[in-house]
């Protein structure tokens, strides 16, 4: 009786608005802003979508965050596009309070000559956390691929994986190599569930990747991550991805992420962040405080507010 009384209090504590030292209590690691007006589009969208060929800009975005108590938010880039890069830099520059930061791509250019001036320019911005790495240019992960992740960690910037084009055995290969390159894993390594046990290699893969003390786990697209949509809501069934992804990375390791607006095609944003805090509102205040601000800040290198 008394461990659900204590449940319950750190729910409503954390439910409450909480500020330290003019930092976010509570960061969204993974949103995406776009217009279809872009000139190199959005291909991976379906055009018969109803609900992701909209335009989603941050006049729409902050609405939906603020309402549910967000106050720190980090723009993941939407495609491959090197102009977007600047794009979402300028065009969340009017609010840096809520846009703490963006994390481009520049997938079409690592390994290139072209990486190094492009990234020491955007990197003027502090804003510029880092890059994804989200598509694959070069067959094999050449001398001067690495060369560029090795420049990535000394100008103090991160990359993030979305699992696919690269794989789990590579982010391994990458990690090993270089232990000072802060990485994020994406959606939980981008895993596919569908409500049967997690197949063992991958589960292998994931479980060596985690041991690499530099790579960080994105607990984000929990929702979009199921195959037949629309995904199911009952936090039993995505119990086994959070207690694995717990059990690899830790408690300093895990950051929250939403996949706004990809989510939105399974269900409304504040149904997804109640299914995360209600997994992890079970791990105690500290835990609830690392995963929704804390381990942000840390693996990001998110500038202080000013």
């Amino acid at each position: 009786m008394f461990s659900r009384f204590l449940s319950l209090l750190c729910c409503l504590l954390f439910a409450l608005p909480r500020l330290s030292n003019a930092e976010e209590a509570l960061i969204d690691c993974h949103v995406h802003l776009w217009t279809h007006q872009r000139p190199s589009g959005l291909s991976w969208i379906k055009k018969n979508d109803t609900v992701l060929t909209k335009d989603f800009l941050p006049e729409t975005h902050e609405s939906v965050v603020k309402a549910n108590g967000v106050t720190g938010v980090i723009v993941v880039q939407a495609g491959q596009s090197l102009q977007d890069n600047a794009w979402n830099l300028e065009i969340t520059s009017g609010n840096p309070r809520m846009y703490r930061g963006v994390v481009g791509n520049l997938s079409e250019v690592i390994g290139t000559e072209k990486f190094a001036p492009l990234l020491r320019e955007l990197s003027k911005n502090s804003r510029y956390l880092g890059y994804r790495l989200s598509g694959r240019y070069q067959t094999e992960m050449t001398p001067a691929f690495f060369r560029d992740l090795a420049l990535t960690a000394d100008m103090g910037k991160s990359v993030d994986f979305l699992v696919g084009a690269y794989s789990l055995k590579d982010v391994d290969v990458i990690a090993r190599r270089l232990p000072q390159l802060r990485i994020i894993l994406d959606h939980c390594g981008n895993v596919r569930l569908d409500g049967k046990a997690l197949p063992a290699q991958w589960i292998a893969d994931y479980r060596a990747v985690a041991k690499h003390t530099n790579v960080y786990c994105k607990v984000s697209a929990l929702y979009g991550r199921f195959a037949e949509q629309p995904a199911p809501r009952e936090l039993a069934v995505y119990r086994p991805i959070l207690d694995l992804s717990l059990h690899c990375f830790g408690e300093d390791r895990l950051i929250f992420g939403s996949d706004w607006p990809v989510s939105e095609s399974t269900a409304d944003y504040s149904a997804l962040l109640r299914l995360t805090r209600s997994y992890f509102l079970e791990k105690g205040a500290d835990v609830m405080d690392k995963v929704f601000h804390r381990n942000a800040m840390k693996c990001y290198a998110i500038p202080p507010l000013r």
